[in-house]
């Protein structure tokens, strides 16, 4: 370039074929005259109609710029509209950035991050940067799902991805990627932890199928029972101090839990129902009810400020949108166990639920006496929740400060125990002393408190990664026996069934608790897919193992698994892939610890394991 360098901001728009070079090996001549077919008859016409150039084309894919992010989604979403039936899937990423103008040519910054984000784009998708977010999210007619943030190659600080959600008509495009390789970098961190614990479920018909958050269940979801269902939306946080959610999302929970213990009512698990709670549009009763099938809503909100603690709540029937109850009720802060029992009493009682002597003790039971513990237990959870390493960290911090306060807390080391138990097999340090810590503190669980579910699915998790199947299943079984809507409870159980050597039977277990729980979080992912590869069902597999991935892209045991479907699938490319991010995240990781990641009592799916991952280059 000659003279003083000339810079632009632009709409910067990279796309690709998914899965290309795959199509290449396949069927040279045939992919190319697709990609060919797809330039000529969707690429350059949407361009065309949207204002976009284009800049240059790469092989398999095409850069172009617009002068306004309105122009460059608009296009994007014509071009994926019009490839929603052709044979080849696109990935689309958008940026907002500076540009260096050479001639005809575009390069910077803002093309790097474009490029990146593309990487990150679903099969069929749009994702764009945050750049182009806060530029198109006020406007109407685009949506947005939080992709979190990314470290991606080359650019040094995490890029926020946002996805553009796709209407009814698009719901290919939110399907899971078929191959995850263009993902090109991870940071360089330990893996995620899988944090299975205490939730409750919802009854869903059909088959195992995946849900995303930008994809509801479809209406009349649940099965039709004679006992009422219902679910507890987030209550929200007016305290006027955000750093407060944690205690509003406690009260929620602790009434999701006190319900899903009684018999005749049927609970909506927690993580369905917190997916509700980010939504840009309002979800009233009605479209609850329409969207999940359950009958009741409970919602509501919580005012803590100083010794004080305000909680308001209504129940609705969504049929209706008639308002069954409703109560403001106030209490010290020293009072806060009697508020929760008196929420859940009255919506009890206003739905007219006769209650066993048994069940009305049970639902007065104190986790702890001791408030600063359960303040501390709280925190805690919400630090559960977030499933990554630093949140694993931070929330045993919380729990063994609760238990140093009140030793006899018997949730907390229960929740504590699982924290060490999912640190078992996903990082190479430390395996048997965390695996000894947990089971320590979950038999003292038990024995303080054996009321608890949460206390015994917490050791049969201990039980299942020492190889004590029959144990494990005992545990997991007096679980969902003290609670019949106990989420989590049937998962672990149908884990354990895999390890075992029965992954028919698992199967069944997971249809039945994907039934419970129709927004299922990523453990389950993880789950199902190992099942479905142990049963050789790899497509199935790898379309589970693909969306857990986009869950938790840390997770190493997930990485790993991935590069064993790919290899057996013949994508030796792709399973290299694989095990390369396995080996960023774990730098030690060998062939000789797979047993300590996969805990199988028969032997035939591990080998299998070992064999297709040697193949793909993870060192013996």
């Amino acid at each position: 370039m000659t003279g003083q360098e000339q810079r632009r901001l632009a709409a910067i728009m990279m796309l690709d074929v998914v899965g290309f070079t795959r199509l290449m090996g396949e069927d040279e001549s045939g992919t190319l005259a697709l990609v060919l077919d797809a330039r000529r008859s969707h690429v350059e016409p949407a361009l065309s109609r949207h204002g976009g150039r284009l800049v240059k084309l790469l092989g398999d894919g095409a850069l172009a710029e617009f002068a306004s992010v309105t122009g460059a989604l608009d296009c994007a979403r014509d071009i994926q509209t019009g490839m929603r039936n052709h044979p080849l899937k696109l990935r689309i990423g958008i940026n907002l950035g500076e540009v260096i103008v050479e001639e005809d040519d575009i390069y910077g910054d803002g093309v790097n991050v474009a490029s990146r984000i593309e990487g990150l784009a679903r099969p069929g998708g749009i994702a764009v940067s945050h750049s182009v977010y806060e530029q198109a999210r006020s406007r109407g007619g685009y949506r947005f799902v939080d992709g979190g943030k990314q470290m991606v190659k080359n650019v040094a600080e995490p890029v926020a991805v946002f996805h553009l959600s796709a209407d009814d008509s698009q719901a290919e495009a939110v399907r899971p990627a078929s191959s995850p390789r263009r993902r090109r970098w991870l940071p360089l961190a330990l893996a995620a932890c899988v944090v299975v614990a205490g939730a409750v479920y919802a009854l869903l018909v059909g088959d195992l199928r995946l849900w995303t958050d930008d994809a509801p269940p479809p209406v009349g979801a649940l099965v039709a029972e004679d006992r009422p269902s219902l679910v507890v939306l987030p209550f929200e946080n007016l305290s006027g101090d955000p750093e407060q959610t944690y205690f509003s999302d406690g009260m929620t929970d602790n009434l999701i839990n006190d319900l899903s213990q009684i018999g005749g009512l049927l609970v909506i698990a927690r993580n369905t129902s917190f997916s509700f709670r980010d939504r840009q549009e309002p979800m009233d009763a009605r479209t609850v009810h329409k969207v999940l099938g359950v009958r009741y809503v409970v919602e509501g909100s919580v005012q803590r400020a100083g010794d004080h603690v305000r909680i308001n709540a209504n129940l609705v029937d969504g049929t209706t949108g008639f308002q069954l109850w409703a109560g403001r009720l106030d209490r010290e802060f020293s009072d806060l166990f009697a508020l929760q029992d008196q929420v859940a009493s009255q919506i009890i009682d206003a739905l007219r639920i006769e209650l066993t002597q048994d069940q009305q003790r049970r639902l007065s039971k104190r986790y702890t006496d001791n408030l600063k513990a359960y303040d501390l237990f709280l925190r805690a959870w919400e630090e559960v929740w977030r499933f990554n390493e630093e949140s694993r960290q931070i929330a045993q911090e919380f729990l063994w400060s609760a238990l140093a306060i009140d030793p006899d807390f018997a949730l907390a080391k229960a929740i504590l125990a699982t924290t060490y138990t999912n640190r078992t097999g996903v990082s190479l340090t430390m395996n048997a002393e965390s695996l000894e810590t947990a089971y320590r503190l979950a038999g003292q669980a038990v024995a303080i408190d054996p009321e608890l579910p949460a206390v015994h699915a917490s050791l049969g998790l201990v039980h299942m990664f020492r190889r004590e199947f029959e144990k494990a299943d005992a545990s997991f079984a007096r679980a969902v026996e003290l609670d019949p809507n106990y989420a989590d409870g049937f998962g672990m159980q149908a884990w354990n069934w895999h390890y075992a050597g029965d992954p028919e039977r698992a199967l069944a277990g997971f249809e039945y608790a994907m039934r419970l729980n129709p927004r299922a979080p990523f453990p389950y992912l993880n789950a199902i897919a190992e099942v479905h590869f142990s049963l050789g069902n790899l497509e199935a597999a790898l379309e589970w193992s693909t969306e857990a991935l986009e869950r938790n892209p840390e997770a190493l045991r997930q990485r790993l698994l991935q590069g064993a479907i790919f290899a057996e699938m013949g994508q030796i490319e792709d399973a290299e892939w694989e095990v390369v991010e396995a080996l960023a995240l774990q730098p030690g990781i060998r062939v000789a610890n797979l047993p300590d990641i996969y805990p199988y009592r028969e032997g035939e799916t591990l080998m299998r394991l070992e064999q297709a991952l040697r193949s793909a280059g993870l060192p013996g």
